[in-house]
């Protein structure tokens, strides 16, 4: 029996695991059919770029890209996906949930039922997002600068970093979200290869107690099941 409970635990956790890829898997191509209805934008065009590399480095098959690329470029103005911010409180710990959805009711309706299940809110548009900083992150490999480092970091520094560190040949640059852009396109002036990302970062993080703690981390892995969810911050 211990064998056969052993395997079913097994077998449980891979079930999790893939139903977990399977929904990340879901919005990237979701995130990569956006970019591409939007092709006219240069902020998408290079957040097209983007994802389509995320989806290669996550092993998803080239076809299936490629098979969505042509489904957004052939029906471009028939399917209603949005991209919005949703502030909420529960606990006492602030988040912003960044969602991308085809039907807003339904999205909104299943966020409400979750905050009110364990006491929290919705809040109204902007009344939490003074509690954060709206920043970039760019991470570019040591081995990609063909300058020294401590010339490289006064260039960041020109081109809008706020902070600048290397962690295992990795140099990480922080910049504040209007500065993003220009930081993005003297990388790629100078062929300098790049990964990045746009963050909510928290001014100052919430004290709370252990319990309270774990609470909020198992709501916000509940969360972030739904695929319509593509990330969440919060102040702790």
């Amino acid at each position: 029996m211990s064998g056969h409970s052993k395997w079913s635990n097994i077998q449980h956790r891979k079930i999790h695991q893939d139903c977990i890829k399977s929904k990340k898997f879901s919005k990237i191509i979701k995130e990569i059919f956006i970019a591409v209805k939007h092709l006219e934008s240069k902020n998408y065009s290079f957040q097209l770029k983007k994802l389509i590399s995320n989806a290669k480095s996550m092993n998803i098959p080239k076809h299936t890209i490629e098979k969505t690329i042509q489904k957004a470029l052939n029906i471009q103005n028939s399917q209603n996906i949005k991209t919005f911010n949703i502030e909420g409180k529960i606990l006492g710990v602030s988040m912003i949930i960044e969602c991308m959805t085809d039907n807003y009711n339904r999205m909104m309706s299943k966020l409400k039922n979750c905050f009110n299940k364990i006491g929290g809110r919705l809040c109204k548009n902007g009344e939490l997002i003074h509690l954060f900083n709206h920043i970039g992150i760019f991470y570019v490999n040591t081995k990609n600068i063909n300058c020294p480092i401590e010339e490289f970091e006064l260039m960041s520094i020109d081109f809008g970093a706020k902070d600048f560190f290397i962690k295992k040949n990795i140099i990480y640059i922080y910049t504040d979200f209007k500065s993003f852009g220009f930081m993005k396109n003297n990388l790629e002036k100078f062929n300098i290869y790049y990964k990045s990302e746009i963050q909510w970062q928290a001014k100052y993080l919430q004290k709370i107690s252990k319990n309270i703690k774990n609470k909020i981390i198992y709501f916000i892995e509940t969360l972030k099941m739904n695929e319509d969810i593509k990330q969440i911050y919060c102040n702790i």
